[in-house]
């Protein structure tokens, strides 16, 4: 299968792959520690290129966090360079726009497991 772009992350498409629908903290704590990131953009631009490869993420993780992120940089939240605080701000967010980003993240997960996805 050739690589497809979802919310602008690059994904190989696989049944072989996992796609857990959302991310722990955990996760956050290793986007950050793979760069020294100066504002929420920094860290998109990262995981779009280099999330889906990482030995730590699985793609829905990273789809997941890149929406969030994304989510974080267009509300203008300030940014923080504490993991913890990140997670805390982008999962509270998240909770004000649930029903949106659960039928979203859901359309966009079947896209990466090459499924068809009914609008």
């Amino acid at each position: 299968m050739r690589e497809v772009r979802i919310e602008g992350v690059k994904i190989q498409p696989s049944p072989h792959k996992k796609y857990n629908f959302d991310y722990e903290q955990g996760d956050m704590k290793t986007v950050f520690r793979r760069g020294q990131w100066r504002n929420w953009n920094d860290a998109i631009k990262w995981l779009q290129e280099n999330g889906e490869r990482d030995n730590e993420l699985t793609p829905g993780e990273t789809i997941a966090l890149v929406e969030d992120l994304r989510s974080l940089a267009e509300s203008k939240a300030p940014f923080t360079m504490d993991p913890m605080e990140a997670f805390k701000l982008a999962h509270k967010n998240r909770a004000q726009n649930n029903r949106r980003f659960a039928q979203e993240h859901e359309q966009a997960l079947s896209m990466a497991r090459g499924q068809k996805v009914s609008r």
